[in-house]
């Protein structure tokens, strides 16, 4: 009788494993400000609240489900980004590939290290045709119109992935101005 006692007692605690990680100031100020906006009582409550929150919309966009905003000054609709849970189609180019970087997670030309944002930048920023751009990197025709068909498809991923480098730079001290709209 006294081992069975003892089994459930020790079937009725919780098993708990100590997390440790080190955090810069950056993230640390994140997590403050995470904790602060959900009201959490603890970090660990914020961060735990945090996981949950990304694990359910993470499931959801697995499922192919997409993520919306509405309430914007417009009133429009506007579709969330998050990176790490954009599905790439790179099967569907022949010109383009994921390569594994910290936050980017559009798509590059194939044996360079070179952004489909960054050639489809010369087309709209540098007013470039397609020809003179594909001069101008050394590219197939058909590799610079890949490129302007993803990021077209991509736009809002790109944007994201633009505001961020900004940001960054910013942070840093070195400021950029917008692009001149397109």
């Amino acid at each position: 009788m006294i081992y069975s006692l003892l089994t459930y007692k020790y079937c009725a605690m919780k098993i708990t494993k100590r997390q440790n990680f080190n955090i810069t100031p950056e993230q640390e100020a994140e997590i403050a400000q995470l904790k602060e906006i959900i009201n959490a009582p603890t970090t660990k409550d914020a961060i735990l609240s945090a996981v949950r929150f990304y694990t359910v919309v993470a499931g959801r966009v697995k499922e192919g489900q997409e993520l919306y905003m509405s309430g914007n000054k417009q009133n429009q609709v506007e579709k969330i980004m998050i990176p790490d849970l954009e599905v790439l189609k790179p099967s569907e180019y022949k010109y383009l590939i994921e390569r594994p970087h910290a936050w980017k997670r559009q798509l590059y030309v194939k044996g360079r290290r070179l952004p489909a944002a960054t050639v489809y930048g010369d087309i709209l920023l540098d007013k470039m045709s397609p020809v003179e751009t594909a001069a101008n990197w050394d590219l197939p025709l058909e590799a610079v119109y890949e490129c302007i068909r993803y990021c077209k498809e991509n736009e809002s991923l790109i944007r994201m992935e633009s505001e961020e480098e900004r940001r960054l730079l910013a942070a840093e001290g070195i400021i950029i101005e917008d692009p001149p709209a397109a």
